[in-house]
Order: structure tokens, then C-alpha cells, then sequence
């Protein structure tokens, strides 16, 4: 009866981590789409003052940015083949989780279906869109030579990483402060 029941909620698990993997890349993918077809590259549109903007950019680096300017060609190769084993990487922890985790399938599907969004635009333009441009305070420290003034600009792939491993953390948090079945 137990292997039945864990079977179950894995299987509860899969069913809940697919259309959300799937729903984030369409989601993500539909929103970039407009994007383009309605703002020309660089663009701006004020959304709440300077707080919130949207604004059209592509890029060629990794999450914020990091990288951009790199005129390396072997940038995109080597940032498809990292994001391949991170998707693995996501997909070993999904499958080796407690099949009773709660959320479990959310989290993960969020994560892995933002991580396949942006491998998507990697793949075929070797750069990803970006567009949400939102202000912050300043974050100035000196002796790291840390100065940033707006954070860094991101789509809804990145959003739904962010989430998904939020999620994932408090999971795992969660995991770790329960008893284990010695009792312990």
C-alpha cells in the first residue's frame, strides 16, 4: 500500500511539473513575442515613472548580465552546454526528491521551464529578450567596486527561475528541520 501511495504522488508530482514547465515556456515565449513585435530594440515604455519600465533588450550573457560584452564565439556554445547540465542538473533533484514533498512539482517545474525558456532563445538568436527594468536604491560598495543603480533587466523565464528556487530553498528548509524516521 506504501508504494503505492508514494507512486502516486510522484506520479501527482510529474502531472503538476509538466504543464507548469510547459505554461512558463509558452508564457515566456508569448510575452517575448509581443515584446518584439510591438518595441524596437532599446526602447522604452514608462510604465510607473522611472521605477517601472519596460525595455526592450537582448542579452548575449547570463542572468544579469553578466558576460554581455564578451565578443567570445565560443560565449553561446558554452552557455547552451551549461544550461544543458543545469536542466539536468534540475531534473536529477526533481527526480530525487521525496515523492511526498509538497510543491515540489511547482518549484521545479517553474524553475525548469524558465531554465528551457531562455536555453530556447540562446539556441536559435544566441542571446535572450529581456524586458522588465525596474529601480532600486543604490547598492554603492566601494570595496568590492560593487555600484549598482537599477537591477539588472529581466523576462518572465528569469522571474519564474527566481520563484521556483525561492520555493525550492523553503522546501528544502523545511525538509531539513523535520525529524527523520529514527525518531531523530
Amino acid at each position: 500500500m506504501h508504494k503505492m501511495t508514494m507512486k502516486s504522488q510522484g506520479f501527482r508530482m510529474v502531472k503538476i511539473f509538466l504543464p507548469i514547465s510547459i505554461g512558463v515556456i509558452v508564457a515566456d515565449h508569448l510575452v517575448k513575442w509581443i515584446i518584439k513585435k510591438t518595441m524596437s530594440l532599446n526602447e522604452t515604455i514608462h510604465v510607473i515613472d522611472d521605477l517601472l519600465t519596460i525595455s526592450y533588450i537582448r542579452n548575449s550573457g547570463i542572468a544579469f548580465g553578466l558576460f554581455d560584452g564578451s565578443p567570445s564565439p565560443l560565449k553561446v556554445p558554452v552557455l547552451i552546454l551549461v544550461s544543458f547540465i543545469a536542466l539536468g542538473i534540475i531534473l536529477y533533484i526533481f527526480l530525487t526528491l521525496p515523492k511526498d514533498v509538497k510543491c515540489a512539482g511547482l518549484s521545479m517545474g517553474l524553475i525548469f521551464g524558465g531554465a528551457l525558456g531562455n536555453i530556447i532563445d540562446r539556441i536559435f538568436m544566441g542571446e535572450v529578450v529581456d524586458f522588465v527594468d525596474i529601480d532600486f536604491p543604490n547598492i554603492i560598495i566601494p570595496a568590492l567596486n560593487i555600484r549598482m543603480t537599477r537591477w539588472p533587466t529581466f523576462n518572465v523565464a528569469d522571474s519564474c527561475v527566481l520563484v521556483g528556487i525561492i520555493m525550492l530553498l523553503i522546501i528544502i528548509i523545511k525538509l531539513g528541520s523535520q525529524p527523520g524516521e529514527e525518531g531523530g
